[in-house]
């Protein structure tokens, strides 16, 4: 397996400011005051030893990487001005590596969103690291602001290089929950939005898969969440989605075996949506021992829909206005899980378990089947107009396609596409 690795804040402790100097290169770099990651070292010998072949990926100037590479790590590098840089880095691995580093055999793996879409733009699986706290915010890189680096959609999560090699040697198992049921496997791996927590109670945000838009690697699942919102989804679709999400909530009642959930809910379709009741029909196929009840009501007058409200703010407010908790049912102290199926702006989300706090429930988990990551556009430029393209789904059809996407659909392209491509 290929590696390619960020070096800042994944092999080195050094995502601080004040090694700032160091990496735009206008200081000597000294490699006795490079502070390294606990366990990085041991890390790069050990995948050494079980046949990966690493390789540094950097934004930082040559002068720093090049030293830290060679007489730290004894590791070939690349420095990227512009990460994330997907051309460069192609026409670096054609180049060093003779085009051997393909997306069946290697994964790239980094602290910040910039590691995260240098992989998707690359089709490489990802791993996204966090191996240190943020005493500070800094912009470009995302520095502090881990909302960001989830938003790019890694296909795994590490907190410790333990992780990584687990993930490694068992790639399948260590997918969001979705994914995983898709490639055979079963996972109790969910993104982990937000957990707000006192001494009395928590509310949990999770999701078990990502709705990718433009490029990504193999494992994403986004033709998946098209077709469950079709009325020609299958059965085995809703099974395997079921599955997915009954083993996740298992896990759960496991790992937290002090508390005993008092019931699983789920945002219901308004009376007009198409196809009716698609959540509903899932709802009822997932097999667990938490009693189910429909607590989430619409009012019967709605003006407009959820998917026309592009931010957090008009998302939560049209929630607020037009949702309401069942008003027969004792929430006092009650533990709620809830099932809905995507996480975009977290509006509904953070609006629906207001509301149960509200009426006094002690723990709420919010599940959602998909979130919405970042798009990411690929290299090929459209024919016509010389914008770079982005990778599309058919909602109708789960099929990929090339599109330059016209400014009446948030782009800057003359709206040309080409389709069958994959």
């Amino acid at each position: 397996m290929f590696l390619l690795i960020d070096l800042d804040g994944t092999l080195t402790d050094t995502a601080h400011e004040k090694f700032k100097p160091y990496k735009d290169g206008l200081e000597e770099t000294n490699v006795a005051d490079i502070p390294l990651i606990e366990g990085a070292k041991e890390f790069i010998i050990r995948a050494k030893s079980n046949g990966h072949k690493p390789i540094i990926i950097s934004d930082s100037h040559p002068r720093y990487v090049n030293i830290i590479a060679d007489k730290i790590f004894q590791l070939p590098s690349l420095s990227l001005a512009d990460k994330p840089n997907s051309a460069k880095t192609t026409s670096y691995l054609k180049s060093t590596l003779n085009g051997e580093a393909t997306p069946e055999n290697s994964i790239v793996i980094g602290d910040t969103w910039l590691d995260i879409e240098l992989g998707r733009a690359l089709n490489f699986p990802t791993i996204l690291t966090t191996f240190y706290f943020a005493s500070s915010q800094e912009n470009r890189d995302g520095i502090g602001q881990n909302w960001k680096h989830i938003k790019s959609g890694p296909t795994f999560y590490a907190k410790d290089f333990y992780e990584i090699h687990n993930i490694l040697n068992n790639p399948t198992q260590n997918l969001l929950a979705i994914e995983a049921i898709f490639k055979g496997a079963y996972s109790s791996k969910a993104v982990k939005f937000k957990t707000i927590k006192n001494s009395e109670r928590f509310t949990a945000y999770r999701t078990l898969a990502r709705q990718n838009a433009g490029q990504c690697d193999k494992y994403a699942v986004a033709d998946k969440y098209f077709e469950f919102h079709r009325a020609d989804r299958s059965q085995e679709v809703l099974k395997n989605l079921s599955d997915a999400i009954g083993y996740y909530i298992e896990s759960v009642q496991n790992s937290m075996p002090s508390t005993l959930w008092d019931y699983f809910t789920y945002v219901s379709d308004k009376a007009t949506t198409q196809p009716p009741n698609k959540l509903g029909e899932l709802f009822s196929q997932i097999q667990t021992n938490i009693p189910k009840a429909n607590l989430i009501r619409w009012v019967e007058q709605i003006e407009g829909s959820i998917r026309n409200q592009k931010d957090y703010r008009s998302r939560r407010d049209f929630v607020d206005k037009h949702i309401f908790i069942d008003r027969n049912t004792n929430l006092s102290g009650k533990n709620i899980v809830v099932l809905d199926d995507q996480f975009t702006t977290g509006g509904t989300a953070y609006s629906i378990c207001g509301k149960f706090i509200e009426r006094g429930a002690r723990n709420v988990l919010f599940i959602t089947m998909f979130y919405l990551i970042s798009t990411v556009e690929c290299e090929r430029a459209c024919p016509k107009c010389g914008t770079k393209l982005q990778v599309k789904i058919n909602r109708s059809r789960g099929t990929r396609f090339l599109s330059c996407v016209s400014p009446r659909y948030g782009g800057k392209g003359c709206g040309e596409f080409i389709e069958n491509i994959f």
